[in-house]
């Protein structure tokens, strides 16, 4: 990172969200290195907090244990801080959640919304906040930005696109900054759950679809490591009310990416090609049987036509306003990374 943002960071209080989350975490060491004056993290669980930091970095922590879905009163947690980077959140393919849908609400709109109303009133100054692709949805146009109007078709999308509403909407509060993130596919280690264990254990068994013969699609995905350094850069260098952008912009297509995880799990034919009118047919069958076995269906059309839509992310904003320069994008390594941490986690 730059010297002018590891300045800004530097003797400042900061307030971490989803401590133990894979970006949470990963974030956490990071400003370990920055120093600032105050590191307070909020995390559901103490035990976890253990699990992944030593003694000595534990020492550097203000750990408060909360939950964001509860109707806490979070003034408390916002007091005497400067900066807060919220990483928690609900998202999809949770391990052992059953159906992750029912907290997207409770824990990534109203949560949030308590979370900055709090921050408005203990005076922070600044509140970067982690949002998704998910929240554009499906796109018609080749290439989208920040600009692209936000057409989110998915349970998760919609609570991500409404949490950034929430939060523009609040920005107009005097002294009061937001700046908001919107990451692809986030590669690396930590991860528990997630898309990724997914493509790994298609994959393996040879199961991975590929819908309409669309190996060419570009799909960008994100290191983790290049994540945290946009938010370190969002906080010093980002426009109050602004959206960005970030991936590693290494032009990945779905092919590159299937191939790599076939490779690292040990299968030479990792996927499958579905007719494209083969592939709606099963999804609509399979919605009805899932909303009455009480679980999120695994697609729904308009993901798999977002899934097949032919998009490139421009992220020039990120580069040109926050100095965003993605160091991870080499395909192995970025996958590599997140196999390993899962075969050595057990999850694989």
């Amino acid at each position: 990172m730059d010297k002018q943002a590891a300045n800004m960071l530097r003797g400042k209080r900061v307030l971490v969200t989803g401590g133990t989350g894979f970006i949470g975490q990963h974030l956490i060491r990071r400003l370990l290195s920055v120093e600032p004056s105050q590191l307070r993290v909020l995390t559901r669980s103490r035990a976890r907090l253990g699990e992944l930091f030593g003694p000595s970095d534990r020492r550097r922590l203000e750990v408060v244990v909360g939950d964001l879905s509860l109707p806490d009163d979070f003034e408390p947690l916002c007091e005497d801080i400067d900066v807060i980077f919220h990483t928690a959140a609900a998202a999809p393919h949770r391990p052992g959640v059953s159906n992750a849908a029912l907290s997207f609400n409770p824990v990534n709109v109203k949560g949030t919304a308590r979370l900055a109303r709090a921050a408005t009133r203990s005076g922070v100054a600044r509140f970067v906040h982690i949002s998704s692709t998910a929240a554009m949805g499906t796109q018609a146009e080749r290439v989208v930005d920040e600009q692209t109007p936000c057409y989110p078709d998915s349970p998760y999308g919609r609570s991500k696109r409404n949490a950034e509403l929430q939060l523009l909407g609040l920005c107009q509060t005097p002294g009061f900054d937001v700046v908001i993130l919107r990451p692809c596919l986030v590669s690396g280690e930590g991860q528990r759950g997630g898309q990724l264990l997914t493509l790994f254990k298609l994959c393996r068994r040879g199961w991975f679809p590929v819908i309409g013969n669309r190996l060419d699609l570009e799909k960008p995905l994100l290191g983790v490591h290049d994540l945290v350094e946009a938010l370190l850069l969002a906080a010093a260098r980002g426009r109050s009310g602004e959206i960005y952008l970030v991936h590693s912009d290494g032009r990945h297509t779905l092919r590159q990416i299937v191939e790599t995880a076939g490779r690292l799990v040990g299968n030479t034919r990792p996927y499958r090609r579905i007719p494209l009118a083969l592939a709606y047919v099963v999804v609509g069958a399979l919605a009805p049987l899932a909303f009455l076995a009480g679980r999120a269906p695994l697609a729904t059309a308009p993901q798999v036509s977002q899934f097949l839509s032919e998009r490139r992310i421009d992220i020039a904003k990120a580069r040109a306003e926050l100095g965003f320069r993605p160091g991870q994008q080499d395909l192995g390594d970025m996958l590599g990374r997140t196999y390993e941490y899962y075969r050595h986690s057990h999850q694989l």
